[in-house]
């Protein structure tokens, strides 16, 4: 084993972990406000198909990055407006977008390129550097600039008040349901970067492969925290790059190797019961004006 194959080990963990540690870091800013959100699945597969076809049809992966951030903005303002402005049970909201955009992207895909399951080919791809998609290395600033927002600015404080005691943070004068609203579109933003490092040149139905859920259980696993979501979603990365660069070379059945990943998901929340504490106010609605 030379010095290039563990250089382009660690490099391609880094690719492989990006989509989940960028929907990681979005779980982390939606549940500091006090909303759970599972729809990252959904919203990913949303982003997914997005970049794609906006890359394809204005010859521009930037500009199919910046559609993918839009749409994931929009999906995630609709599971805002569902679960904070009208208080619906957020597991519910989530497991709607993500049966809701299942359909939507396949119906989409079916009308814009006459495929149900999949896109054609794009083209237009990001730079690549030292083998891999250069998006992937924004990871690390992107995860400290996350770091830094929420514990060292005055948005990044409310941000974590109203997620620990809306009731309070209301009484202090700050906009419990405009906070919310921001750390939930900032995780369909997320989604966004998510879909620009997960598979750019081409989308098929099913691609996120759980990516979603995974990052969520990177989430709580990291407790809550940017830099430790994003170091649990590498966690899981490199488990997958392991299996897919080893895979032929593990005397087992290869679906065996390919469980790993999800496997240690559930080993590591398994572990965690009991021992992560998450926001006091995540996952409860909150109504203006409640005892």
């Amino acid at each position: 084993m030379n010095l290039s194959f563990i250089l382009f080990f660690f490099v391609k963990g880094l690719e492989i972990s990006a989509p989940i540690a960028f929907a990681a870091l979005g779980a982390v800013f939606s549940e500091r406000s006090g909303v759970i959100n599972i729809a990252l699945e959904g919203i990913m597969i949303v982003t997914s198909f997005t970049i794609v076809w906006a890359a394809i049809a204005l010859h521009s992966i930037w500009l199919g990055l910046l559609f993918a951030i839009v749409a994931g903005s929009l999906i995630a303002l609709i599971h805002a407006v569902v679960s904070v402005t009208f208080r619906v049970d957020q597991i519910v909201s989530g497991v709607a977008i993500n049966i809701f955009a299942v359909g939507l992207s396949r119906f989409l895909s079916q009308k814009v390129f006459g495929q149900e399951t999949q896109t054609p080919t794009n083209a237009y791809l990001f730079p690549r550097f030292l083998g891999i998609n250069s998006m992937a290395f924004l990871l690390i600033p992107i995860a400290l600039i996350g770091w830094f927002v929420l514990y060292r600015t005055v948005f990044g404080l409310r941000l974590r008040t109203v997620g620990e005691n809306p009731e309070a943070a209301d009484t202090l004068g700050l906009n419990v349901y405009g906070l919310r609203y921001a750390g939930v579109i900032i995780s369909g933003a997320l989604c966004g970067l998510s879909a620009a490092t997960l598979f750019p040149s081409q989308w098929i139905s099913g691609m996120t492969a759980g990516r979603g859920y995974i990052a969520l259980a990177a989430m709580i696993f990291g407790r809550w925290d940017p830099v430790g979501a994003v170091l649990a979603s590498l966690l899981f990365g490199y488990a997958d790059t392991f299996r897919i660069m080893f895979e032929t070379k593990i005397p087992i059945p290869g679906q065996f190797v390919q469980m790993f990943p999800y496997v240690l998901a559930v080993v590591v929340l398994a572990g965690m019961v009991g021992k992560a504490r998450a926001p006091a106010a995540d996952g409860k609605p909150y109504e203006k004006g409640e005892d």
